[in-house]
């Protein structure tokens, strides 16, 4: 309890991939931009057991070509200059299923270029 554990399979880890999910709808909802973005890479993913689970995961989203008052089925990440823009996230989502309470605590996120990728 409390120490931070690597999340080996994170693709595969439905609480995780939950908790992602919440953090790039927050994210995407608090930004200024007309898109939406999606995650391109999961750089790292842990869990820590606290009151709950917190997940802090660190991934590369990609601008889409999707509005964000538009579905978001089927958006491809932008590849021509001026559009294709990337961010290194960082995102710690705090979960307490038995509340059916979920809240992202941590969102801080920087331009990279994408051959950093």
């Amino acid at each position: 309890i409390g120490c931070l554990t690597g999340i080996e399979d994170a693709e595969n880890d439905e609480m995780f991939q939950t908790a992602l999910k919440f953090a790039v709808v927050q994210h995407n909802n608090g930004t200024n931009d007309t898109v939406l973005y999606q995650v391109v890479k999961v750089v790292s993913a842990e869990v820590q057991v606290v009151a709950g689970f917190k997940h802090i995961m660190t991934v590369i989203l990609g601008r889409t070509n999707c509005e964000k008052e538009a579905p978001a089925d089927n958006c491809g990440i932008h590849k021509e200059p001026g559009f294709a823009r990337h961010h290194r996230c960082k995102f710690e989502v705090w979960s307490r299923s038995w509340l059916n309470d979920t809240q992202l605590i941590s969102d801080k996120c920087d331009s990279i270029e994408r051959a950093t990728e």
